[in-house]
């Protein structure tokens, strides 16, 4: 607080002198030592208060403060604290956000995560993924030696994340089939390679939305038959899982038409990198 008439600043619990919070400095036998009650504001203190000497430095130091303190008829100012230190009568929420949090480095992955006008469940199951916390067999093994890490997809291989998304044979082939045309030079099955490509803009927006959307669209529908099988229902041809995808993100193409102007062409772009039938 910037004092100037002191009726809007607590003597007690605002920080108003070089010595930040009274209260807290001082502690519970502050306003006793200073015979000042917690109730008071600066103003009361100014009217109110006569100099006194304390065999304690700090309190009186505390009273040099008070002594400063002018009588104006303006208002009191409040302040918020910015970068550097400096203190600015503007508040401001980003940078109060900044002050009162922990920064954490910057998430390379997040934009190809969370980017407009996808599927929230496909982007929680990836974000799940990049995580760490996609329960496969090779994670459950931390806790349960005894269970079978094969793959259900093709029984070739411990299930991780990095062989289901896409060193499985079956999976490989399912992400050849839907992206390879877009992809071309830049196709890969490498996980850690795709999830950098995805992680910025590739090509142009609307190569980079499909391409996107593709990937955690596959993603989800090979997690779905992977725990399909391991729940004893029947196998999905590679065929069926494909069709699946593909009719899953022109439905998508489709209802995001007109969400912006690179949006129009993308069942165009869509249909020119698939294979004909």
């Amino acid at each position: 607080m910037e004092v100037r008439n002191g009726n809007g600043t607590s003597f007690w619990y605002d920080r108003w002198s070089r010595f930040g919070t009274l209260i807290e400095m001082l502690g519970e036998r502050g306003p006793l030592d200073l015979g000042i009650p917690t109730s008071y504001s600066v103003a009361e203190v100014m009217k109110m208060r006569k100099r006194r000497n304390h065999r304690v430095d700090i309190l009186n130091q505390v009273e040099e403060e008070i002594s400063k303190l002018g009588n104006q008829q303006e208002e009191d100012v409040t302040l918020w604290k910015h970068a550097e230190g400096k203190h600015l009568n503007k508040f401001s929420t980003s940078r109060t956000w900044d002050q009162i949090r922990n920064v954490q480095p910057g998430c390379a992955w997040s934009k190809g995560v969370w980017f407009s006008q996808s599927t929230p469940k496909y982007s929680f199951m990836m974000w799940i993924v990049l995580k760490g916390r996609l329960q496969t067999t090779y994670r459950m093994q931390r806790w349960n030696n005894s269970i079978n890490t094969d793959c259900v997809l093709c029984n070739d291989g411990p299930e991780s994340c990095a062989h289901l998304f896409f060193g499985c044979s079956y999976s490989e082939n399912v992400w050849r089939n839907l992206v390879e045309g877009l992809m071309q030079d830049t196709f890969t099955t490498d996980w850690s390679n795709l999830v950098r490509i995805v992680s910025k803009p590739w090509l142009t927006p609307i190569k980079t939305f499909i391409l996107r959307y593709t990937l955690q669209a596959t993603m989800h529908t090979i997690w779905w038959e992977r725990n399909a099988r391991r729940h004893g229902e029947e196998p999905r041809g590679m065929a069926n899982l494909i069709q699946l995808i593909d009719k899953n993100v022109r439905l998508k193409l489709l209802a995001v038409r007109g969400k912006g102007r690179h949006f129009e062409e993308g069942l165009v772009t869509w249909f020119g990198t698939r294979p004909s039938s």
